[in-house]
């Protein structure tokens, strides 16, 4: 009987193999066989959650207000996670890395990428919220990566989804108490990279997550003793740190993950002992100096290490006001209305709180001015705006010293950098150290400009001083075009004109929505916001149509023989494409056409295109 049943469960083991082989030769794979890790997922999407390869979900996408909530839940957590996100970003954006953050369901909360790759990465489903767990999505990295608990590189038609088998992502876990994951770091490209590349790029997202691990278990034990110990040499990076937190007698309480990798003891042998004694220490725990490096002995290999005190605990003063939430302003709803810009004003928000001067830039019309006094709210400081093609820029400038003179905090939000003149700068320049030199840090500092700063200076618009005295920060605003789910931000700001023109009941009819989806915008979220305004102010009653749109749009839209229909149906038979990976066979059956319907198609939108 025994027998029977292991030979039953070789076959199908034989079968599920063969099928994985099969699917490998349909692809053409150079892949023989697929790494151990890969191979397993893989049989699971097989016999666990019974997904085709062909016909695998697209990826479910949170709504902003879930986005928000969950980042708000892991609000602490979050405020150390985020720079290390963005620190990644840096690092990678030249070679067009999207990096990302997901939490332990596979949802993207924290999102950073090149607004030139984020619509060709939007076609395979990877935006703002969207949720990747192995049992919908197949085998990928943030679902894989949950799913076994340690790094995972998932290249190509490794990929068990047809539809996003031409991406590359490298993820890595973050870990908490007792072992359990707290997030997952995501590193995705579309782009093909070698296996060493890969293999380089995990491991700058392995120590990503050990700095966000590390940096959150500090966090969570700040009250205790902690040991942050080093396999040789100085402390000088996060991610190499091992650490334990210990209780007043110098028992360890707890260690971080990357600890029990340094030391070869898990984390359960290693509490409860005497740090002291585990340590071969030649003195007490008392009697060593704080935040200075010190030599420790383990199992006859030598360490480094330094002891740091509790942080003692703040008073907190009773608040006088009442804890209500006070609703948005309609300029910062606007800004809001999708995740990345929403994740760009918490960014934004964070470096002016430090001390740190911004510097947004954009297109005209993305909402730079809006954004930059929006940002400035951070704090109940008195906002001095300055345009600097404005001809009293001189007197905002003079009543910003006037503050200072008086110690009135103030944050100056300094408009059109790039038309600055010389003698001007050179004011600004001097207010600006002359509060420096005080130490009284009076000023917060906001520049808006269409070109990056370097750009400026190289040009000789921009004094090279004054560029160091702003380049704290940068904020790229997308344009309009490169929203990935630019329906939805149409519908939001819809609803906000409606409200704001009194038409509560108003609706923006499915024709018109079609147009809007399709006309380029070169003035951005400005010209959309006055499209919809007019729009609106012209129904007369609740439904709003083609008629009420500003007929210059509807012209260019003519112009180009691109009606809304015939343009819906172009976009949505490109995005089927995209989806299926250029399978056109697979195309057809997801739009529910012929495979000769769906070629008619294609070749009337080229012959279009060429006219």
């Amino acid at each position: 009987m025994w027998e029977t049943e292991a030979h039953g469960a070789r076959a199908n083991t034989d079968i599920v193999t063969k099928e994985i082989a099969s699917i490998l030769r349909a692809r053409g794979s150079d892949e023989a066989r697929l790494p151990d890790l890969v191979e397993q997922s893989w049989k699971r999407c097989l016999t666990d959650y019974n997904l085709l390869p062909d016909a695998v979900p697209r990826a479910s996408v949170l709504s902003h207000s879930e986005i928000r909530l969950r980042m708000e839940e892991r609000e602490e957590f979050m405020r150390i996670a985020e720079p290390e996100v963005e620190r990644l970003f840096r690092q990678l954006v030249d070679s067009e890395y999207l990096v990302s953050l997901a939490t332990t369901e596979g949802a993207m909360v924290l999102f950073r990428c090149d607004y030139q790759y984020l619509g060709e990465l939007a076609g395979s489903g990877v935006i703002p919220g969207s949720v990747w767990s192995e049992d919908q999505q197949g085998t990928n990295g943030v679902g894989t990566c949950l799913r076994v608990g340690k790094p995972v590189i998932i290249a190509g038609t490794q990929h068990y989804g047809a539809a996003i088998m031409r991406l590359t992502c490298l993820t890595a876990p973050v870990l908490g108490r007792g072992g359990a994951i707290e997030s997952v770091i995501n590193v995705t490209t579309a782009r093909h990279a070698d296996a060493r590349v890969n293999r380089m790029v995990q491991n700058i997202v392995t120590r990503s997550a050990r700095r966000i691990e590390n940096g959150y278990f500090g966090r969570l034990n700040r009250r205790n003793l902690m040991l942050r110990i080093v396999d040789d040499g100085a402390i000088t990076d996060l991610a190499d740190e091992g650490r334990l937190a210990l209780d007043d007698h110098g028992r360890i309480l707890d260690g971080a993950s990357f600890t029990s990798q340094l030391l070869g003891q898990s984390l359960d042998d290693l509490a409860g002992q005497s740090a002291e004694e585990l340590f071969e220490m030649d003195r007490a725990l008392s009697e060593i100096r704080p935040d200075t490096p010190i030599s420790l002995t383990y199992r006859g290999r030598s360490l480094q290490a330094v002891l740091s005190l509790p942080e003692a605990p703040r008073r907190v003063l009773p608040r006088v006001v009442a804890a209500t939430r006070r609703p948005a302003p309609l300029a910062e709803e606007a800004l809001r209305i999708n995740p990345i810009l929403s994740q760009a004003l918490d960014r934004a928000r964070r470096l002016l709180s430090v001390g740190l001067p911004v510097v947004v830039t954009g297109e005209t019309g993305v909402g730079k001015t809006a954004f930059a006094k929006a940002v400035a709210q951070v704090d109940p400081l008195d906002i001095v705006y300055i345009d600097c093609a404005a001809p009293d820029r001189r007197a905002e400038l003079d009543l910003l010293i006037q503050r200072l003179h008086v110690g009135q905090k103030s944050c100056l939000v300094v408009d059109r950098i790039d038309e600055m003149d010389e003698p001007f700068q050179t004011a600004l320049l001097a207010a600006l150290e002359s509060d420096r030199q005080s130490g009284s840090n009076l000023v917060g500092l906001i520049g808006i400009s269409t070109k990056d700063l370097d750009q400026l200076v190289a040009e000789n618009r921009l004094r090279p001083d004054l560029m160091q005295r702003l380049n704290g920060g940068q904020v790229t605003l997308a344009n309009l075009r490169s929203v990935p789910d630019l329906e939805a931000t149409i519908q939001d700001l819809f609803a906000m004109e409606r409200e704001a023109l009194g038409k509560p009941g108003a609706v923006l009819d499915e024709d018109a929505l079609r147009m809007l989806s399709h006309y380029h915008w070169p003035g951005n979220l400005r010209e959309l916001r006055n499209c919809l305004r007019h729009a609106v102010a012209l129904a007369e009653d609740r439904r709003v149509g083609l008629q009420h749109l500003p007929e210059t749009i509807v012209a260019k839209i003519a112009g180009k023989d691109l009606t809304a229909r015939s343009q819906s149906e172009a976009s949505k038979i490109e995005a089927a494409l995209r989806y299926n990976g250029g399978n056109v066979s697979l195309t057809a059956r997801y739009l529910g056409v012929s495979r000769a319907t769906l070629y008619r198609k294609i070749q009337i939108q080229k012959a279009r295109g060429e006219a």
